[in-house]
């Protein structure tokens, strides 16, 4: 029976060939985007899957300190926080602390030959890491290698750049200016790319001093607390009894701090500690933060499921709506199958059949485009895209039972429709194609291209926040700013080569500060001195040519000035924290703020500048506070931020290398630039424009092939009437007009119901950033035109070359 099912697909098929390709390519198209998207998302979803006893490992949030708004968490915690939670909480089983140190120089004495790198992904963790994370390890024993202080774990990839191919255990490298000797004692192998982080180095705790300092400190939140709950905990339940840790722990070490806790509750509303699955981390922290690494968002992942979802429903369509037109056309093999004894089940059979047979052509095809659109995607989804599809079982088993599941659902309305017909009317030549199939076809067609147009409004919205991102005044200057990076390496010099570098032509101006803006805030706790209320506010440091040097505008009192002693105890702020303060225009200069965290005087305020975007636009702006880079307030590294004309950039970075060299200093010169800084910041909205943008393309291709082969075999139909038009006087235009008009109004009524759709969709996507464009009514103006553009020239050549028959032709068997 498949024999015989096989041999009329291929007759069909053969037979077919215009209508067989549309379908297989349009399929294809609609499989190769799916998996793709599917790959993707199932990456997303696997994060952290693999660490042992995952189902029970949690992060323990808190409640962001720092934050001015009220009811905002964080991942950040506090180091007395594990013991804590070990000690008297009977459910936690054990507890993990992981530190950021910071970012380092790194030296590795090679025979004589020092090499020195800046390194960035730098950590530090308990011994028991590796009781909780799945890092497998080629070199050492996961047990003991953090045990003990200047220990140190590395990456493959590190152990390759600094030791090549030598054993790496064992060996020294020197951490920081004063040169720390840590001892490498474990390598790991090749890192997952689906875990919440990764890393380098990883220290182990008591390597960096900061945490005997600060072991007692309920503040000093600078670590992230990992839990392994016992087999059975209510997770719920444990979260309440987390409520009391702070009344019991926080409260009586805050005096030490100058802080008073019940105030702070007034202020903040609370101070708690949440659980938080680790499988969660990745995806569910967009509001919380990764201390230890990126995060991405689980609407991401809703919105690429429907894209998938939406794009192989759409090439269905195509293959259902073909499949329904041209079942006439079968109607007579139908027809004499039955009178010769088929059964309709056997019909059905053979049409399903045929059905299944294309779409296993088409996902053969699909998995060669599938390979062609990964090469294209990985460039944009830095976030660890599987190689192959093939390596994971679910997708095996994906990728053999699509043709039959694709196959089932795209053929069964057509294989009922076409099998339903009489034969005593079809072989009289009675049948007449019905307006129920036809309302049918519109339908689908509508849904299509409402589809495909809510796609291309959301594509175009997204590149327009985009836009928005980068040409947004931000209250500074970020084009051609230099920043030259650990400058604070120079010591004593540092002055001095700031001076040099000024005296370069290509250079306008050139300032120090603590660090860069869009590089993560540094706050901390001020008090009005005058109302006593203590606020959280970022601060920075900076010198006298900070200012110009960005491009900040003062809008009241003045920056601080060379060699002006009295700066040293003064600050400026911006508008965000006169507002907080309660202060206005006319009474802020001469106001004073106290830092909580020492004993020093108040500073005095002595200008303000406009309001500017230190941070990405998905948040407001903040409070600010400028200390001056002599002032006693903590914060001794340092950056030069140099303003150039854009001339010449080899020539002035070759002459900054050549002047830091000069100085004698081993630490490397390094470099960046502050735009592109910025621009790293929109990184996920940026993949997720190009991703949108490409799968808005197909989506529209595979609309507009389906319309191609429906407006074929539907003008085609018309051949006859439109040979009597003609000759009863009917111009070209005329007729190419009346042909495109149903399908113009299928289109029309598409942007319709695509533009409610489509507005809802993007103002949810751009409720997540404080700064976002306004939805306009010419997104929709240019969207709505280019579909119907699309629409005519798919359907306009079929009606003019349908309109250009010679009446005879189309008339001679009449």
């Amino acid at each position: 029976m498949f024999q015989n099912y096989l041999k009329i697909a291929i007759r069909n098929f053969s037979r077919e060939r215009f209508y067989a390709l549309i379908n297989v390519f349009g399929l294809a198209l609609g499989i190769a985007s799916s998996l793709l998207i599917t790959a993707y998302v199932v990456h997303e979803l696997s994060y952290d899957t693999f660490h042992p006893d995952v189902d029970r490992l949690y992060r323990v949030n808190q409640t962001n300190i720092w934050s001015p708004e009220v009811g905002q968490r964080m991942s950040s915690s506090v180091l007395p926080l594990a013991e804590v939670l070990v000690n008297e909480y009977p459910e936690v089983e054990e507890a993990l602390r992981v530190n950021t140190p910071g970012n380092n120089i790194v030296r590795y004495d090679r025979n004589g030959q020092v090499l020195t790198f800046y390194e960035n992904d730098i950590l530090a963790a308990d011994s028991n890491f590796f009781d909780f994370f799945d890092f497998k390890l080629k070199e050492g024993d996961p047990n003991d290698v953090l045990k003990g202080t200047n220990k140190v774990v590395i990456s493959g990839a590190m152990a390759a750049k600094y030791f090549g191919d030598r054993p790496a255990l064992g060996k020294i490298l020197l951490f920081g200016e004063d040169r720390t000797p840590m001892e490498v004692t474990g390598v790991t192998e090749e890192q997952p790319t689906n875990a919440h982080f990764d890393f380098d180095f990883l220290l182990s705790m008591y390597s960096n001093p900061n945490i005997k300092r600060f072991e007692w400190s309920w503040v000093w939140s600078q670590v992230v607390t990992y839990v392994r709950l016992k087999p059975g905990t209510d997770t719920h339940a444990l979260d309440e009894k987390f409520r009391h840790i702070a009344d019991r722990h926080v409260a009586p070490t805050l005096p030490r701090f100058g802080m008073d806790y019940d105030d702070f509750i007034v202020e903040k509303g609370e101070w708690s500690f949440y659980l938080q699955p680790v499988v969660d981390i990745h995806l569910r922290s967009t509001m919380i933060g990764n201390r230890l690494g990126a995060v991405s968002d689980i609407n991401y992942i809703y919105i690429f499921s429907a894209t998938a979802i939406l794009i192989i429903v759409l090439a269905m369509i195509n293959f259902i709506n073909l499949a329904t037109a041209r079942a006439s056309v079968r109607a007579k093999e139908v027809g004499i199958r039955k009178v010769m004894g088929s059964l309709r089940r056997q019909l059905i059979g053979q049409f399903l059949s045929e059905s299944i047979i294309m779409c296993l052509l088409a996902t053969v095809l699909g998995l060669g485009i599938l390979e062609l659109f990964r090469i294209f995607a990985v460039n944009y989804l830095h976030s660890g895209l599987q190689a192959s599809v093939w390596d994971k079982p679910a997708f095996i088993v994906l990728i053999f039972g699509l043709p039959l599941f694709v196959g089932i659902i795209a053929g069964i309305y057509p294989a009922f429709y076409a099998t339903s017909y009489q034969p005593a009317t079809v072989l009289k030549g009675n049948l007449r194609s019905g307006t129920r199939s036809m309302e049918f076809r519109n339908i689908l067609v509508i849904f299509q291209f409402t589809i495909s147009i809510a796609l291309m409004v959301c594509t175009l919205i997204v590149n327009q926040q985009l836009n928005y991102f980068n040409t947004r005044d931000l209250g500074f200057d970020r084009e051609n700013v230099l920043v030259v990076n650990w400058a604070h390496k120079l010591g004593d010099q540092l002055e001095t080569y700031k001076n040099d570098v000024k005296r370069h032509s290509a250079v306008i101006e050139a300032g120090l500060s603590m660090d860069m803006f869009g590089r993560g805030n540094y706050e901390d706790l001020f008090i009005d001195e005058a109302a006593d209320r203590e606020q959280t506010i970022a601060m920075m440091k900076a010198d006298e040519g900070f200012l110009s040097t960005m491009g900040l505008k003062m809008i009241k009192g003045r920056f601080f000035e060379e060699g002006r002693s009295s700066d040293r105890n003064s600050v400026v702020i911006n508008e965000a924290t006169m507002h907080l303060f309660g202060w206005n225009e006319d009474n802020v200069l001469g106001k004073r703020i106290r830092y909580t965290g020492d004993n020093a005087d108040a500073s005095e305020v002595i200008g303000m500048v406009r309001d500017f975007n230190f941070q990405s636009l998905r948040y407001r702006i903040a409070p600010y506070i400028f200390f001056n880079t002599d002032a006693t307030v903590w914060g001794s590294s340092r950056v030069l931020a140099i303003r150039h004309t854009g001339e010449d950039l080899p020539g002035l970075l070759s002459y900054l290398e050549d002047r830091w060299n000069a100085f004698g200093t081993q630490a490397p010169f390094q470099y960046s630039f502050l735009d592109e800084e910025y621009e790293n910041m929109y990184r996920a909205e940026e993949r997720l424009g190009s991703l949108f943008a490409a799968f808005t393309t197909f989506a529209v291709v595979i609309a507009c092939l389906g319309l191609f082969g429906l407006a074929s075999y539907t003008v085609g139909q018309r051949n006859k009437e439109i040979g009597i038009r003609k000759v009863l006087g009917a111009s070209l235009i005329r007729i190419v007009m009346m042909l495109n008009g149903n399908f113009s109004r299928l289109v029309g009524i598409s942007i319709l119901l695509a533009i409610p759709i489509a507005w809802w969709v993007a103002d949810q996507w751009l409720q997540q950033f404080a700064f976002r464009i306004k939805i306009g009514w010419s997104v929709f103006f240019i969207t709505g035109l280019v579909a119907l553009v699309l629409a005519w020239l798919t359907v306009g050549y079929q009606s003019v070359k349908a309109a250009s028959l010679n009446p005879v032709d189309t008339l001679k068997e009449e």
